[in-house]
């Protein structure tokens, strides 16, 4: 064979290999074109003269896509398994104080904490694809949350949503703080409860001691007084001793009502078995004023026993107190209801007393509020407002209604989650 003739062999199979080289090269721009048409492209990373990665952003044909993206407030970037920065929205690059070549970059450039790219790395290769990470800007460190999704096999890339949690630190900050403040008020109170409850023990020790000594001495005189003294000195006798006698109650009821703030410890309550004992201790009373009592079957709750029964004999007291002349009567009932979508019991007690007026409702409740004389009625004008402070022991409220001359009601809401 002749050396032309080995020399045309040869070009033809180098203008064969080239060929093919040429197809693969055809082949690839295809797939790369195809891919851009699809929009399953963010950039394009291409080696330059020196052998340095540059990325070139491309509009894709969906547009819609793109512009929900850029009008995120939050940041959305797309990088390479390396950490190359492919895409960075707009808000991306305000949070980061750089409004533009953010694609390009690594996300190592950003990180406040060296090694943090690495734990990125490590986590997404573990599952983990949430963490919270620093940032640097260019004036600031930012706290975020960084959310990873692996786009692979569709695109091979990682999309990454990042999350400022400024405020929300701030607002973590202000409410340690506040819980600061709410220790040293929880300590602040236990002191002050520590105080009164000293304060009570003089009350109802100290104080009781000499006043039980006046009842008994005045007393004794008034046994006497009839003989011994004159009309003007049995007067302030009895003036001094009913006197005692107010000053003796008013303390126990003190004593009663600060007391009442202290939540024992609960147990099932059966509100008949309450009803019934309450009625048998007022067997006098209602005996005495021919007062009817109708209760049908109540539920038994989770509650304090000896609260309850302060709660249903300071009720059954005022209506007794109040009754009406002829036939005076007080109807319990039950019902399911609720009150702010809150599920409760409602125990409502309804007597047909000399009731009250609707501007005096607001008022009753109030420690020593009294709406009438104590010529007229005795008491104190503490009984209601222990009610009060019992029902909101068990989360509970209480309601009234009245109208004069025609009697009262009161509903005593409890919390559904006490029914046992």
């Amino acid at each position: 064979m002749s050396i032309s003739m080995k020399a045309e062999i040869k070009n033809i199979e180098q203008l064969e290999a080239e060929n093919a080289e040429l197809r693969a090269k055809l082949r690839d721009a295809t797939a790369i074109v195809d891919s851009i048409r699809d929009g399953s492209v963010d950039a394009l990373v291409v080696k330059d003269s020196d052998g340095n990665p540059k990325v070139f952003a491309i509009e894709s044909a969906d547009y819609t896509y793109r512009i929900l993206i850029e009008k995120f407030t939050e940041g959305a970037l797309s990088i390479t398994e390396k950490g190359l920065i492919l895409y960075a929205n707009s808000y991306f690059g305000s949070l980061m104080e750089k409004p533009g070549g953010i694609p390009g970059m690594h996300i190592r450039d950003f990180l406040a904490t060296p090694g943090d790219w690495e734990t990125i790395q490590e986590n997404i290769r573990s599952g983990i694809l949430r963490m919270e990470i620093l940032l640097k800007a260019e004036s600031r460190t930012i706290p975020v949350e960084m959310s990873f999704t692996d786009l692979h096999p569709t695109v091979p890339a990682i999309g990454v949503v990042v999350i400022d949690l400024t405020e929300k630190k701030m607002r973590e900050e202000s409410l340690l703080d506040y819980q600061g403040q709410l220790t040293s008020k929880i300590h602040e109170l236990h002191t002050t409860n520590t105080d009164l409850e000293q304060v009570i023990h003089v009350i109802s020790h100290d104080l009781k001691e000499p006043l039980r000594k006046i009842l008994t001495y005045t007393n004794q005189l008034q046994e006497y007084s009839q003989t011994v003294f004159s009309e003007t000195d049995q007067k302030w006798i009895s003036i001094v001793n009913k006197s005692a006698v107010r000053l003796n109650s008013l303390l126990d009821d003190v004593v009663k009502y600060a007391f009442t703030g202290q939540r024992v410890k609960d147990q099932v309550v059966n509100l008949n078995v309450v009803i019934d004992e309450v009625l048998e201790d007022l067997e006098i009373s209602i005996g005495e004023s021919n007062f009817k009592v109708t209760a049908p079957e109540l539920p038994k709750l989770l509650a304090s026993d000896v609260q309850l029964r302060q709660l249903f004999a300071n009720l059954f007291s005022n209506a007794i107190k109040y009754r009406r002349e002829e036939d005076p009567a007080i109807t319990i009932s039950s019902s399911r209801t609720f009150l702010d979508e809150i599920p409760y019991i409602c125990v409502t007690l309804s007597d047909n007393g000399i009731g009250m007026r609707t501007e005096d409702l607001r008022q009753i409740f109030t420690v020593f509020k009294r709406l009438h004389n104590r010529d007229e009625y005795s008491g104190n004008g503490i009984g209601l407002a222990i009610c009060k402070k019992i029902m909101d022991n068990h989360g509970g409220r209480i309601e009234v209604s009245s109208e004069v001359g025609v009697g009262t009601k009161f509903n005593l809401y409890f919390p559904a989650d006490l029914i046992v």
